[in-house]
């Protein structure tokens, strides 16, 4: 407390501290939400187990500003035996070293020699999927700076209807949230579970319809504003042809 809180304090002491900080929104125990926004009614009764997929989310530390990121949700929807996060902004391949090195791991990122998952889905009984967590700049820079992550076998998922988490900006149409870009992967790697995707796809958008509902707004897609000229911001051409490159 600095001398200046101290005199403020001092010219009211019949104030509690709760008047000071005004009324706190009670969270929520499991979900972690404020209780007016509580997503446990559509969140699995049981954090799911994943039977031939560990999932690995490198995250960007931003991330942990952005209140509606999908990944601390995702959290809730899979067990911790299957799913790691991992919050930094160096993922050296000494403390990764196994995940790596194993043969059948692949990292979720759209680049020229990704393969659609499906297609490979067969060469083992168990894979390790990658995703790295943050926006698509972010996201481009964590891969940059790792070897270890170029080295590694890519793929994407086909995504086959409009994401649902319209409340933050995706970079075109065909792009989804980290959660829903990780079910999309789970319908591929764990077909024997009919029912996953909807199981983890439920809570997101519970969420969305829960914020529209408070005031927030549709964010439409960048590339689509970019050819309708409706964005202040000037892209350059290649800039343009990244964003298409992300549309398989």
């Amino acid at each position: 407390m600095n001398d200046n809180e101290t005199y403020l304090l001092d010219l009211d002491d019949d104030l509690s501290e709760k008047d000071w900080n005004g009324p706190k929104r009670s969270i929520c125990t499991r979900c972690e939400r404020p209780e007016l926004v509580c997503l446990c009614s559509h969140l699995p009764s049981t954090p799911i187990r994943l039977n031939h997929t560990s999932v690995v989310i490198f995250q960007h530390p931003n991330e942990i500003k952005r209140p509606l990121g999908t990944v601390q949700l995702l959290s809730k929807c899979i067990d911790p035996s299957s799913l790691t996060v991992v919050r930094a902004r160096q993922f050296p391949g000494k403390y990764y070293s196994d995940i790596y090195s194993n043969p059948n791991t692949y990292l979720l990122f759209p680049n020229a020699n990704a393969v659609l998952l499906d297609d490979v889905i067969n060469e083992s009984d168990h894979y390790t999927i990658i995703a790295l967590d943050g926006t698509w700049n972010e996201a481009m820079g964590i891969y940059h700076r790792h070897s270890e992550l170029q080295a590694l076998k890519t793929c994407y998922v086909k995504i086959d209807q409009k994401s649902e988490f319209v409340i933050r900006t995706q970079p075109t149409k065909e792009t989804a949230s980290t959660l829903e870009t990780i079910a999309y992967a789970l319908k591929s790697t764990e077909k024997d579970s009919p029912t996953l995707f909807d199981d983890i796809v439920r809570p997101l958008k519970r969420m969305v319809e829960l914020q529209l509902n408070l005031g927030a707004v549709v964010h439409e897609a960048k590339l689509s504003l970019i050819e309708k000229g409706e964005t202040r911001r000037h892209y350059s051409k290649k800039h343009e042809r990244w964003l298409m490159t992300l549309q398989h």
